[in-house]
């Protein structure tokens, strides 16, 4: 008997480590590692955040990486950082991984192998705890691996920004909740090790970027109702213990942000996004004159020269808080604003190829202008209505996904019972929505419509999670009818 289970054991340590080799390999030849060839996401200047202050320094013209046409993946490495400070995240710390034991340069190559690796690593220890019940239960895991095979997703792997330590932190939290979807009670340390899996999957992703806070609500409330053996106190408690790993990091991450980007991000509330959706009537909801209103769609970074005039400079300078308490009070209290505000943010998720920043390498002999180049970033009144026109996806089917997954899983509670497998299905379905939504409302309210289409580009992952999701419910529904059927036909047709 000891024997029997010492080899199931080994068993399922080679199902892991084959599960990661494959995750791995599959985010490998997606990016084109192998080759040698350049994939991945230009900087437009958001990569210089992260990178000075770990002394990194792009081998181009003027030694800078953004609006290259392209990505620039050779650096070298100083001393000292290139600026006073540099954006707190998650992300840093792969790009350090990818400076060990090099000779004073480091390459976007490298820091794409460390993100393969470390995918490898959340599916390995996944696929060990998900197959408790079987080796079968495993494939679970299809559904959050899957969309890596999509260039959309996968290429942030090779770039600086903060978004991919945000992808590789999601996707811990959905390969720690698919394998608490198949797992029992009882089954103790696959359990624990699943919950701690989504638990540091979320602090991950939050500590990526502020505006990822959401998928770390997502995997404490995850942690806080799942049950190990007969006691409720393992997922609480690995729930409070996270939020307080995260507390001091995220809470330097939104003093940086405010200090640097807030000026900036409430001009981008209130004049791309607020002001837009209010209307003729937008100005005086927000305490402002009516010239404020020639300044509607235009973004902080990408749009004309700001304005000079004393009332500007109060709002967005002096008075930045009160103005974005502003904002937000008046889409309190125009609701519709606020819901044209997130179906906006959410048609943006179809967009998530991000077409403006080049996958290919750029030209280390160009130089960047004073203005950068800002491209399609869609902040602009009609540019962003033409980008989101622009794509093969019907405009209503994020908010209906949105929808329907949210009913799926609300009604799943008076259904679970009879269809347990499917019910589960869709409480997954039903989170993934609704951390998408939230990611969605984290942009928005944060920083406009400004670059919307990155800025919930995580939330599309989550979406297309989802959409699977739903798709294993009505598998389940299907599969257990076909079993039911099967089970009923009498011996003599068999």
């Amino acid at each position: 008997m000891r024997g029997g289970v010492l080899r199931y054991g080994t068993r399922r340590i080679a199902l892991g480590l084959g599960a990661g080799v494959a995750a791995a390999s599959l985010v490998v030849l997606t990016l084109g590692l192998p080759a040698g060839r350049t994939f991945g996401v230009e900087d437009n200047g958001d990569g210089f955040r992260l990178f000075c202050g770990l002394g990194m320094v792009p081998r181009t013209v003027d030694r800078i990486a953004a609006w290259k046409g392209g990505v620039v993946t050779d650096f070298a490495v100083v001393a000292s950082p290139t600026c006073g400070m540099s954006t707190p995240s998650s992300a840093a710390l792969v790009l350090r991984a990818a400076m060990l034991g090099g000779d004073g340069s480091v390459a976007l190559s490298t820091v794409g192998w460390w993100y393969a690796a470390l995918v490898g690593m959340v599916v390995a220890t996944a696929a060990w705890a998900a197959s408790a019940s079987g080796p079968g239960r495993a494939a679970v895991l299809i559904v959050p691996v899957a969309p890596l095979a999509l260039p959309a997703f996968t290429r942030f792997f090779v770039s600086t920004y903060g978004e991919p330590a945000g992808l590789l932190g999601a996707l811990a939290v959905a390969c720690g909740i698919a394998a608490l979807l198949v797992t029992r009670p009882g089954q103790r340390a696959s359990r624990a090790v699943a919950l701690t899996l989504t638990a540091l999957g979320g602090a991950v992703a939050a500590t990526a970027k502020v505006g990822y806070l959401p998928v770390l609500v997502a995997a404490v409330v995850a942690c806080a109702v799942v049950t190990v053996g007969h006691r409720r106190r393992l997922g609480p408690a690995l729930a409070v213990a996270t939020i307080l790993a995260v507390a001091v990091p995220v809470g330097a991450a939104v003093h940086f942000q405010d200090r640097v980007y807030g000026g900036a991000n409430v001009h981008d509330v209130v004049f791309t996004f607020v002001l837009p959706e209010l209307g003729p009537d937008g100005p005086a909801a927000l305490d402002l004159p009516p010239e404020a209103a020639d300044v509607t769609g235009d973004g902080f970074f990408n749009g004309p020269p700001l304005p000079t005039a004393d009332w500007w400079v109060r709002a967005i300078g002096e008075d930045a808080d009160a103005t974005r308490a502003a904002a937000h009070g008046a889409l309190v209290r125009h609701p519709g604003a606020l819901l044209r505000g997130l179906g906006v943010g959410l048609q943006a998720t179809t967009r998530a190829d991000l077409p403006y920043l080049a996958a290919g390498p750029g030209d280390l002999a160009r130089p960047t202008g004073a203005g950068g180049d800002a491209g399609w970033s869609g902040s602009r009144g009609p540019a962003l209505r033409e980008v989101l026109d622009d794509t093969s996806w019907p405009a209503w089917l994020p908010t209906a996904l949105v929808l329907l997954a949210v009913a799926a899983a609300g009604s799943s509670v008076r259904w679970r019972h009879r269809e347990p497998a499917a019910a589960r299905w869709c409480l997954a379905a039903g989170l993934a929505a609704v951390t998408a939504l939230g990611l969605v409302a984290a942009a928005v309210l944060g920083d406009g419509y400004f670059e919307v289409f990155k800025h919930v580009w995580l939330a599309a992952y989550l979406l297309v999670l989802s959409g699977l999701g739903l798709v294993g419910a009505a598998g389940a529904v299907v599969g257990r009818a076909l079993r039911v059927r099967y089970a009923r036909r009498p011996a003599s047709s068999l």
